[in-house]
């Protein structure tokens, strides 16, 4: 994506020379429309991310410099095309907001007890301290509400009773000076365990809140749960009280922190990891984790933080569109996973900050680990498209195709990551079978090798579409071995997953019986209607009318093509895929 976006800026550059046209950086902000990768922010996102006084873009961190850890940030004075690193000022008390009502900055962070911090001239400047006497808890950056002159913090406490973290709020009335806590109900009967699991996940009901003010005033709350579901809650006093959570189906997310994010414009963003898990293994299997990794307390492993996506809505959350990937993480196939990056162990997409630039393009932090935080740009009307089209013509960077590796499991071993196993590619790109000499054509090709190293040897590939009730998929493929199955979607599953029926909206297996024979192209067409609740598979001349399971799933449509070898044992021949495509009906 990067490359042709180069690309193109220099053909653009090259037509101008010709015509004596002055060059400026607002050719390269303008080509922006798809998420494009401007950064390495500092540190993990969530907070640190700003406007200056004078309008720069800012990004807090640390880094070990001279053998200790320095604060430092990073800079764009244009739109975030280029960046400058710098260390902290002293005073310097990192990322601040705005009043919209009054000449002064406002932040608040976390010491001994949460403290807020107040000037008059922006971040980079000495402000006042204002203690806050609430211990304990984690605050995002206060979020300045329009319809009453109130600030007001999402928090998570921490080691509250009975849990991990509790989602809770802190609100000022008086600019700061005085702060008020109030907890969020938790949200009930949040569950350990799936019905695939062997053992249960890492538990919390409610925790790392993100809030947005809808257009009547009403607060919507987004939070973090060890459901399979985002859970939301919402406020109708401006934060004083808060309705019990909900999980809303079709908003995928185990664990994973979510974000609200409000448009000049009155539109509504949500980024998430609409993820699933993978299925908990055997605890027989990894002898290493201690007590509380295995009954829950803790994660034993990562496996739904490498998809970070989008939805935007236009109607305070009632209805969404997009269900995008912003990004897929840059690591998610590297067989030395659990090692890469500095010192951070957590390696992945999830946890996000939002800013909206100039022309409504949005800016987005995001992840932890070096090796795999980055921030984009994008313009929301690319979470409008209705089609896509994936040719493999510059690689497999679209898709998510990673097996894992029998690897460490748990928290922290030693300087290896945080919940991680390492990964193997699950599919490559190889040269079409019986082709002319001189053919310069590769495909997509995907075969089940009978590894032992590996956790699952069932390749899949997993491919994002704009969300549809209605539409259509076409598959160009070539099958030479055992066949693959077509799982339909509203969230990312692992390629591996050996337990997808029950979350997919259908699975259909495709053979070359169905195609017409083995090694000879053809087209697999995949139409569905969600509402009708049926779907038409077309091969060649047969045509198979199948009924969707719609009960449990989004109620904007599909949005992932799960591809998966049928193989149950080794497969060498595999299948070719050329060309994947989607149109909305």
């Amino acid at each position: 994506m990067s490359i042709m976006l180069n690309i193109c800026c220099l053909a653009v550059a090259a037509e101008a020379a010709d015509d004596n046209v002055p060059l400026t950086n607002d050719l390269f902000w303008n080509e922006i429309f798809a998420p494009t990768v401007v950064a390495v922010p500092p540190r993990y996102a969530v907070r640190d991310l700003c406007l200056t006084a004078d309008g720069k873009i800012r990004h807090y961190g640390a880094q070990w410099l001279g053998g200790k850890m320095r604060g430092v940030y990073i800079e764009s004075d244009d739109n975030g095309l280029n960046w400058k690193k710098s260390l902290w000022m002293p005073g310097d008390r990192g990322a601040m907001v705005k009043c919209p009502w009054a000449d002064y900055w406002l932040t608040l962070t976390r010491g001994k007890t949460v403290e807020c911090y107040k000037n008059t001239k922006g971040p980079g400047f000495p402000a006042e301290r204002i203690p806050v006497p609430i211990t304990d808890s984690e605050p995002r950056q206060p979020i300045p509400l329009v319809s009453r002159k109130r600030w007001i913090s999402p928090v998570s406490d921490v080691a509250c009773k009975g849990t991990c973290y509790q989602a809770a709020v802190c609100y000022s009335d008086d600019d700061g000076k005085t702060w008020t806590h109030v907890s969020v109900p938790q949200t009930p009967d949040v569950p350990r365990q799936f019905a695939c699991d062997k053992r249960p996940h890492w538990f919390n009901n409610g925790c790392e809140p993100s809030i947005a003010e809808l257009s009547d005033g009403t607060l919507l709350m987004a939070l973090r749960t060890s459901g399979e579901h985002a859970a939301f809650s919402r406020s109708t006093d401006g934060g004083e009280t808060w309705s019990v959570p909900q999980p809303l189906q079709g908003f995928w997310q185990a664990n994973t922190m979510p974000l609200l994010f409000k448009l000049k414009d009155g539109r509504l963003l949500f980024i998430w990891n609409n993820t699933a898990m993978l299925p908990t293994r055997d605890p027989a299997e990894t002898p290493e984790l201690s007590s509380t990794e295995l009954d829950g307390t803790w994660e034993a492993v990562f496996t739904n933080r490498d998809a970070l996506h989008a939805a935007i809505s236009e109607d305070d959350g009632k209805t969404w569109k997009g269900f995008r990937e912003i990004i897929l993480n840059s690591i998610r196939n590297d067989a030395d996973y659990r090692e890469l990056g500095d010192h951070e162990h957590d390696k992945s997409v999830h946890q996000t900050q939002a800013l909206e630039l100039p022309n409504g393009k949005i800016m987005l932090a995001l992840g932890q680990n070096a090796a795999s935080r980055r921030i984009v740009v994008f313009d929301p009307a690319w979470l409008y498209e209705t089609s896509r089209t994936e040719n493999f013509q510059h690689g497999l960077y679209a898709i998510s195709h990673h097996l894992y590796v029998k690897s460490l499991s748990g928290g922290n071993r030693g300087w290896a990551g945080h919940c991680a196993w390492n990964r193997v590619p699950g599919a490559v790109m190889a040269r079409e079978p019986e082709t002319a000499r001189a053919t310069k054509r590769e495909a997509l090709w995907l075969c089940r090798i009978n590894d032992p190293r590996l956790v699952s040897t069932r390749s899949g590939i997993v491919w994002n579409f704009p969300a549809a009730a209605k539409g259509v998929v076409e598959i160009d493929c070539r099958i030479d071995g055992d066949g693959f199955q077509i799982a339909l979607q509203d969230h990312w599953s692992n390629p591996c997953d050996e337990y997808l029926a029950p979350r997919s909206y259908l699975v259909v297996p495709i053979t070359a019986a169905n195609i017409g024979g083995a090694s000879r192209w053809a087209t697999v067409r995949l139409e569905w209607d969600c509402a009708a609740k049926r779907a038409v598979v077309t091969c060649g001349d047969a045509v198979r009318e199948l009924a969707m399971n719609t009960a449990a799933f989004s109620a904007f449509g599909p949005s992932y093509l799960h591809i998966q070898t049928l193989a149950e044992k080794e497969d060498l021949k595999g299948t070719y895929f050329r060309e994947l495509r989607f149109n909305a009906k």
